[in-house]
């Protein structure tokens, strides 16, 4: 399984430094947490600062593992100083790190470049990802018009890819495409929405007072449904259309 860190310009909710541990609440179905694989990272403009506050945290052997580090954005965010940490970043990761500049007078989001780079680096990796897991820091909490373009561009980029995949957006929310574990306290409330108001969506669920095959025919179908099980496993059953997930 292919895992990324992902980080944009929002505000991050971090919980902890380890590379594979994911948020609580939301994990791949029935996967080991953990990988001795190389650890893949994307920044978009002012992210690097999460970044760097998440890496200066790592323990040396998982730093080490840290082997592919991509950084793109116009800068806009960053100011004078942070484009001195971004040319001194560069020169630290030497080896390890790419950067693609953009003019700031451009017709997409930093997140839709992050999106198309880690598009091209899963399609033209030398052994195919079979399901991918991002874990997105800032993508929430910050603009209301960057929190939906976030969403539909990372939506966008799951719908177009051959393999699954999921993105947790924060410890509440998740897109996904694949079969995920989501663990709650008893009777806990959750959603599971269409991604696309235009299509209909089927999803499997297990575990949950609304189980079975679901069809979400409609934008409020799947909300509020509650955990009745020590976990509750949710199956996207319509090929590249991602469902969202979120926490009540």
């Amino acid at each position: 399984m292919f895992e990324a860190k992902i980080f944009l310009a929002g505000p991050s909710r971090m919980v902890n430094s380890e590379i594979n541990t994911h948020w609580p609440f939301w994990q791949p179905n029935n996967a080991p947490q953990t990988s001795a694989g190389p650890a893949n990272v994307y920044i978009a403009d002012a992210g690097l600062e999460s970044f760097l506050k998440w890496f200066d945290a790592l323990p040396a052997s998982d730093a080490d593992r840290v082997q592919n580090i991509v950084w793109c954005g116009d800068g806009d965010s960053l100011g004078e100083s942070g484009i001195e940490i971004l040319k001194n970043t560069a020169a630290r990761f030497e080896g390890r790190w790419r950067e693609h500049f953009y003019a700031v007078d451009k017709d997409f989001s930093d997140c839709a470049a992050m999106m198309s780079l880690l598009e091209y680096d899963l399609r033209h990796a030398q052994e195919p990802a079979r399901q991918m897991w991002l874990t997105v820091h800032g993508a929430w909490g910050g603009r209301y018009d960057h929190e939906l373009v976030n969403l539909f561009e990372i939506s966008a980029m799951l719908s177009r890819m051959p393999s699954v995949g999921a993105a947790v957006l924060g410890p509440e929310k998740i897109l996904t495409t694949a079969p995920v574990d989501l663990h709650l306290p008893f009777e806990h409330r959750f959603s599971l929405l269409s991604a696309f108001a235009d299509q209909q969506v089927r999803v499997k669920v297990t575990g949950a007072r609304y189980s079975g095959d679901l069809l979400l025919r409609q934008p409020s179908h799947g909300l509020s449904n509650q955990c009745v099980a020590d976990r509750v496993v949710v199956e996207p059953m319509t090929p590249a259309v991602p469902v969202f997930g979120i926490v009540s």
